[in-house]
């Protein structure tokens, strides 16, 4: 049983999701994406887990949690900006911080996008909402 055929045993999709075009979502990002990440994203679609976990699509309903909008650049300058200033650390360079999704509570998941070509070898991190901590 594959990661996403436990995810929709447990959590039933809705009845079709949206068709991306991939690859047009890659070059506007100038990044590859996670194959698990597109799955879960044909799978579910936009929307949110349990009302709380929002991880964001290319077909969000909103600027906020759209994956090609204008929000992961905005955090990632955030994060550069508390950096540099010190206001919080970051452990990771934020040039290597790509946000994926969110939190009701302001938690946000970033990959890890190191080594930048391998996707499949990224790992996830989180930060605390409106704290210093990851």
């Amino acid at each position: 049983m594959t990661s996403i055929d436990r995810l929709t045993s447990l959590c039933p999709p809705p009845p079709t999701g949206p068709s991306t075009d991939w690859s047009s979502v890659e070059k506007s990002l100038g990044m590859p994406l996670p194959t698990d990440y597109q799955q879960m994203a044909n799978t579910y679609g936009p929307g949110a887990f349990c009302g709380f976990l929002h991880l964001y699509h290319p077909h969000a309903s909103t600027p906020w949690t759209s994956i090609t909008g204008s929000m992961p650049a905005t955090i990632r300058a955030q994060l550069q900006h508390d950096l540099d200033s010190g206001t919080y650390p970051v452990p990771h360079d934020p040039q290597h911080l790509f946000v994926m999704g969110v939190t009701d509570n302001g938690e946000y998941l970033f990959w890890l996008t190191e080594p930048a070509g391998d996707p499949e070898t990224w790992t996830i991190a989180t930060n605390e909402a409106r704290g210093p901590r990851w």
